[in-house]
């Protein structure tokens, strides 16, 4: 695996209804992101952060940005959640002069919270429940597969969080739906890649394939901060060639002399 690379790295934080910036500070991070239907999580450790802005973040829950990028690269969104008051602290380890700060972010954390009650007495399509249970949730639509295979019910009833119900509605029809970078995505079972560009990975850009489990690999690469799950990526390696979905993208590293890494697992199927 080589690394091409500027070694210039930026790493910014971003308060999204503020102007308030995090930058030019010491700064860890572990990001799991999945295309599974629960929050994705963040881990920041801090370094030094002044009093005045660890005060500013934890006045209210507030929404924060993570970008990263090289050299004189445009910056790519990593990850965008929530703080979490009761998993952020700030404090000087025993062992350090430096005071640290742990932040933890969750995504899309106020959908997981809302709670809907809605009636239809009349006929009404899966796909009219499921944008309706995204209204419910108050967070933007990431994106939507077409021609969603969908079924109609004379009534019905929705009552509970968002989330859940979308459950009932979407897994007896294959439909997956997950919340990266607080917007939904709503994906068909049988969507295929219909594009042209994608990101390339081969043994030039990143490590040896990793088996995980029976049906998953994990490619192992250097930092690709705008990459997400339910992106589509092309594999050039002598294990595996073709077009593959990402379904869990693990980015980790620091911004202080750290290799950064992005870790990404796919689908795979064995043939022989």
């Amino acid at each position: 695996m080589t690394n091409n690379k500027s070694l210039k790295f930026n790493l910014q934080l971003s308060i999204a209804e503020s102007e308030t910036t995090i930058d030019k500070l010491d700064i860890d991070f572990k990001i799991f992101k999945n295309n599974k239907p629960e929050a994705n999580s963040a881990y920041l450790n801090i370094w030094n952060l002044n009093d005045t802005v660890f005060h500013e973040l934890v006045e209210k829950e507030n929404l924060i940005d993570v970008y990263a990028g090289f050299g004189e690269d445009d910056p790519g969104m990593m990850f965008r959640g929530y703080i979490e008051l009761d998993k952020t602290f700030n404090g000087r380890p025993p062992d350090r002069v430096d005071c640290a700060t742990l932040i933890t972010l969750k995504d899309g954390k106020k959908a997981f919270e809302t709670f809907i009650n809605k009636n239809y007495r009349e006929k009404v399509t899966t796909t009219t429940l499921i944008q309706d249970c995204i209204s419910a949730m108050g967070i933007g639509l990431g994106s939507l597969s077409e021609n969603l295979v969908q079924t109609q019910f004379d009534s019905y009833k929705i009552c509970g969080y968002p989330q859940n119900e979308l459950g009932k509605i979407c897994n007896p029809l294959g439909i997956s739906y997950s919340i990266q970078n607080n917007l939904i995505q709503i994906v068909a079972p049988d969507e295929k890649f219909e594009g042209t560009d994608t990101l390339i990975f081969n043994s030039e850009n990143s490590a040896r394939l990793q088996k995980k489990g029976t049906d998953e690999i994990v490619i192992i690469t250097s930092l690709t901060p705008g990459l997400d799950p339910n992106d589509w990526i092309q594999c050039e390696f002598d294990e595996f060639k073709g077009t593959a979905r990402v379904k869990e993208v693990y980015h980790h590293g620091n911004n202080y002399g750290q290799t950064c890494v992005t870790e990404i697992t796919i689908g795979y199927k064995n043939n022989d």
